[in-house]
């Protein structure tokens, strides 16, 4: 990785030279390397480091050279992953991988490059009109949740698989909101519910923070708040991570590491398949998407639902809306 140190007053740069009458040490270069690594969440710098690992072998298939890059091959990569049926999601991210490696390496990015940013505008349109739209998961009414959970195998394990999947949807968690909760993030509240800190998320990179209100269900059975603590309970935890493996057999043993996300579509795929939900369409991200729209239908306001959700836009929290279309519709009240 190269560093570049801050431009002098004449709008020149220099590489770990003197400066300003000043030295930048081996030491210093070091640790801005650190804190710029820290500057990208761990799932974020894998999938930069795998989507730079794609675009180097196709370079290497073709004779380019893969950093840094011609405009013009980066383009042709784009054209090739259209033309392969990639979606545009995926081959926006491809590009967001390759500028990534650029910006680190000290190159300008070649995702900022007019032309290439056509070319991905061109795929959009060209996937738009063949009928292709980007993928939603499948939100759940209360009632399906409930199927859910109420049918779970008993032990721990079906214990834990109610406790994440009720505080999911009533937090409007992300699996990895949900898998980077600690047992000491839960502190009794008023009128018998919890606060819920989530301390790090997909929008909060820097762990500001933000404690969630999370309220007892009205029947025991789907109750998160009992939910949590039955869990919490028959696996005698303490602290460290809320949700873990569980271990098959007669005792189960109680793993001492993060649930992983990938985990949270099994238990999720697991229940629905237990409960006779239909599996098309389902996601951890359903739990999520269930939250808003069953939050509208119950009459909760848009900044309850978004603090809650933690949506900084309405506009993007409207989208997880899968019900208010039909809530009262203009065109019935046209007089047709």
């Amino acid at each position: 990785m190269v560093v570049r140190s801050p431009e002098a007053p004449g709008g020149g740069e220099s590489d770990a030279h003197p400066a300003d009458g000043g030295l930048v040490l081996p030491g210093d270069v070091e640790s801005v390397g650190r804190y710029l690594d820290a500057a990208k969440a761990d799932s974020t710098r894998r999938a930069y480091e795998a989507d730079f690992r794609a675009w180097a072998d196709w370079c290497a298939q073709r004779g380019f050279t893969p950093l840094p890059a011609a405009d013009a091959a980066v383009a042709a990569y784009l054209a090739v992953l259209g033309d392969a049926g990639a979606s545009p999601r995926t081959i926006a991210r491809r590009l967001s991988g390759i500028g990534h490696a650029h910006r680190e390496a000290g190159h300008p990015s070649p995702s900022e490059h007019p032309g290439t940013r056509e070319v991905l505008r061109g795929i959009r349109r060209a996937a738009a009109r063949t009928g292709r739209r980007p993928k939603k998961a499948r939100a759940l009414d209360t009632q399906t949740i409930r199927a859910l959970v109420e049918d779970l195998p008993d032990g721990v394990a079906g214990l834990r698989d109610r406790a994440l999947i009720l505080t999911s949807f009533a937090l409007g968690l992300r699996a990895s909101d949900a898998c980077g909760l600690d047992v000491t993030d839960l502190a009794p509240a008023g009128h018998g519910g919890l606060d819920v800190t989530v301390r790090f998320s997909k929008t909060d990179q820097e762990g500001a923070g933000e404690v969630l209100a999370l309220a007892p269900g009205v029947r025991v059975q789907t109750c998160p708040v009992r939910a949590l603590q039955a869990w919490v309970d028959a696996a005698g935890l303490e602290c460290g991570p809320l949700f873990r493996s569980v271990g098959r057999g007669a005792t189960p043993r109680i793993g001492s590491t993060r649930m992983a996300r990938s985990s949270v579509r099994l238990v999720l795929l697991r229940a629905a398949e237990h409960a006779g939900v239909p599996l098309e369409g389902l996601s951890p991200h359903s739990l999520r998407r269930s939250f808003a729209t069953e939050g509208y239908k119950a009459g909760v306001s848009e900044r309850e639902l978004a603090r809650t959700g933690r949506w900084a836009s309405v506009t993007t929290l409207r989208g997880y809306d899968a019900s208010s279309r039909w809530a009262a519709p203009a065109s019935a009240r046209l007089g047709l």
